[in-house]
């Protein structure tokens, strides 16, 4: 049997499984219920109202179940609403509507390598399953079994540890529901693409479950670039006692396409970029199809919650993020911006594998000393995080026989010339082989944190008027490196203590303003595969943060935001000599705004917007000092928005959006900055019933104007913009 029929058999076999639930479970209580004190079982984001942008309450970090108005940090919730309305894709996709997240470096097809205010998000440890489980963002996550992205921005050591302050990227997971579900969807596009989706669920007594399965092809529109991808999902929960619930998220994904090239300049100082090569039709692509990126990742997360008594939670969990990637990456090097000539050099890079495994244990409960009211939260938490990324070999553009007889197996000559904007189109040839195991690539980090965060209320009978927020946090930190002959040795530890704290005044009821102090730690990620010191993890790295802000919710379901944020981090970058190196200090000061949720039950918006002045601080290379950070506009903003008319013609609902991004540099030196650009989209959907089937049929056409625009950059690297793309989906609700 085939490996697509084997894929084929397993999403039908899962499809009949899930559906073969019934009902009878009856769900905990709504989130919407205000509770007395901190929250940390399950939270079911039944707050998120139908048919709207908004959404109520957070479900990310040490505020997981608090509303979004007593937050006292920027938090950007993208909840399941927006995903079907424009029919979100990618983590980018859904986080395009929120201000200052830019796709860095990569092409976006393969998976959504991400920067917050300019600060890249790290992938083994920045993105969060169910507000918990460290998930390894280098394949596509699914967002099909999801109810909410989060992007929690900022420094958060308190609760997650070693990570970047760009934030923290959570991904809620629909849960099982009471009554049966199933859900059956054909999604596409104008170039081809087509998956098939199974979203069903049930309860028998005390166990409920909830399974999601995906199969399809990939088709973006890009010359020669193709792939097919598979996502199996179960979420699980029984309730011991009524007291006690086990929760199990288990997800399987695979993702094998073609990486587009990109283009890459020059890193010698003294060879910087200075010119634009003109736009090319974004159809294009200078790499052959052969030229692979093949991932698998296995999810698992259980969580046991207790709810002691009405003011006492414990929650024990643990899991495990295992990722292994074989890679066919290729550039186009040292071109001409005037011929679009350069060398085409594919490298590859196989056996790659990334395993997080992540512990933690928390009590948290409410209770009183005189007038003041505390919400404690006590925790401990480990995470281990190993990765192996082996050097990479070059199989096309250098000067070996071997590589320029691969040249003419392509269809390219000897000298491996491929042009961007009149590509030859290369044959679909697989350079297999494999990359043999350096024992010296493969590292590790363990971080054990054990952490306490109070919240106290002043003011007796009126005490959400005023609140102190203090929080302390203690790392066990340690980098350890095989060695070539022997165990791994620890090359880099540390045991830093880190301090928050925060204070919020509600002069009304629908208002607050906050201001926060938060110190962060950070794991720097592994200098980048074609750096001299490629797969080099530097020590760890502090950064410090300030925020103020004011939240207003003028009616249910409405939240207007402004914040202030002032961080400052040591800098990381890759130099002159082509190294990348950590080196002196970065400062990143904005302004955010955001206008989230119902302006009438028939209207809904996600506006937003970013100020942000980002730049290099002191280092070693005066030439960089005041230097804008590589990948950061000065300014963002978007504005989405659905309207449903109703009093027209009942299930039908249109959407548009406007999305703009300023120029940003392509490098450290700013030798060169991308031209600002602005996307439209507009979309519809309309729901109808074909006898007791609720059917919705949806389309979303994004770049209507079929704009033309520079996608990523960073580390002189320069990604192209997508062709315009028209998004169809058709789903059933058989019960």
């Amino acid at each position: 049997m085939s490996k697509q029929w084997k894929r084929i058999g397993a999403l039908a076999v899962g499809g009949v499984a899930m559906g073969a639930a019934t009902p009878g479970y009856a769900q905990q209580e709504a989130a919407g219920q205000e509770r007395s004190g901190p929250v940390l079982e399950e939270i079911l984001v039944t707050s998120d109202r139908a048919d709207s942008y908004g959404a109520d309450f957070v479900q990310a970090g040490s505020f997981r179940g608090a509303r979004q108005l007593d937050t006292p940090l920027t938090v950007s919730v993208i909840p399941e609403q927006l995903l079907k309305s424009q029919q979100a894709q990618s983590i980018l996709d859904a986080l395009r509507n929120s201000p200052g997240v830019t796709s860095s470096q990569t092409s976006p097809i393969v998976y959504n390598n991400l920067s917050i205010r300019g600060i890249p998000v790290e992938n083994r440890g920045n993105y969060r399953l169910n507000g918990s489980l460290p998930i390894v963002n280098l394949i596509d996550l699914p967002l099909e079994n999801k109810l909410r992205v989060e992007a929690l921005k900022g420094a958060s050591a308190l609760y997650y540890g070693f990570t970047t302050p760009s934030g923290i990227i959570n991904l809620t997971t629909k849960r099982p529901t009471a009554e049966p579900l199933l859900n059956l969807a054909v999604t596409g596009n104008d170039f081809g693409q087509l998956q098939g989706h199974v979203d069903a669920s049930g309860t028998i007594g005390r166990f409920g479950m909830r399974g999601n399965a995906v199969y399809g092809e990939i088709d973006s529109g890009i010359d020669n670039v193709s792939g097919d991808r598979l996502f199996l999902s179960g979420a699980f929960q029984y309730d011991i006692t009524d007291s006690i619930r086990f929760n199990l998220d288990v997800e399987h994904i695979e993702k094998d396409v073609t990486e587009p090239t990109v283009l890459r300049g020059p890193t010698s100082a003294a060879n910087l970029l200075t010119v634009l090569p003109r736009l090319p039709d974004p159809a294009n692509n200078a790499g052959s199809e052969g030229f692979m990126n093949r991932a698998e990742e296995d999810n698992v997360l259980g969580r046991v919650s207790w709810k002691i008594n009405s003011a006492w939670d414990l929650v024990v969990e643990g899991g495990t993020s295992y990722a292994e990637r074989d890679r066919r990456f290729s550039t186009l090097d040292n071109f001409n911006p005037a011929t679009g000539l350069g060398t085409l050099s594919m490298s590859a890079a196989d056996g790659q594998l990334y395993r997080n495994r992540n512990g933690r244990i928390e009590l948290a409960g409410t209770f009183a000393t005189g007038p003041v009211i505390h919400e404690l939260l006590v925790g401990a938490s480990k995470n281990i995080r190993r990765q192996y990324s082996p050097s990479t070999v070059a199989r096309v553009g250098t000067n070996s026989a071997a590589t320029r007889s691969n040249c003419v197996l392509l269809g390219l000559t000897t000298t491996c010339q491929q042009s961007i904007y009149a590509p030859v189109d290369l044959a679909d040839i697989r350079f297999d082989g494999t990359t043999a195991y350096n024992a010296t690539r493969d590292t590790s980090i363990e971080d054990t944190g054990y952490y306490a965060f109070d919240r106290l209320h002043f003011g007796g009978p009126d005490r959400d008027r005023f609140s102190v927020l203090a929080g302390v946090r203690k790392s066990i930190y340690k980098e350890l490196r095989r060695t070539a002959t022997g165990p791994a040795v620890e090359t880099f530890s540390d045991e830093p203590t880190s301090l928050s704290g925060g204070l919020v005044y509600k002069p009304v009821e629908w208002a607050s303003i906050y201001a926060t102090y938060i110190e962060g730690l950070e794991s720097t990620p592994a200098a980048p595969l074609t750096a001299n010191n490629s797969g080099e993890i530097l020590p760890a790295s502090d950064s410090t943060q300030y925020e103020g802000g004011i939240k207003l919710e003028p009616r249910k379901g409405l939240l207007l935001t402004a914040a202030y944020f002032d961080i400052t981090r040591e800098l990381t970058y890759t130099n002159a000599a082509n190294f990348f190196v950590k080196d002196g200090e970065a400062t990143y000061r904005g302004i955010e705004l955001s206008l989230t949720g119902e302006i009438t039950p028939e209207l809904s918006v996600y506006a937003s917007a970013l100020s942000l002045s980002a730049k290099q601080g002191r280092t070693s290379d005066a030439s960089l000092i005041g230097n804008r950070i590589e990948n950061t506009a000065k300014t963002q903003w978007s504005l989405s928005a659905e309207y449903h008319l109703t009093r027209f013609v009942d299930g039908l609902a249109v959407n548009a959006g406007v999305y703009y991004t300023g120029e940003r540099a392509i490098n450290p030196q700013n030798s060169l900055f991308l031209p600002s650009y602005t996307l439209y989209d507009l979309g519809g959907s309309y729901r109808f019933e074909i006898g007791d089937v609720g059917v919705t049929a949806r389309i979303n056409w994004q770049n209507i104007t079929d704009k033309r625009y520079f996608a990523s950059t960073g580390g002189n690297y320069i990604a192209f913009g997508t062709p315009s793309l028209v998004k169809l989906s058709l789903s059933a609700d058989l019960f």
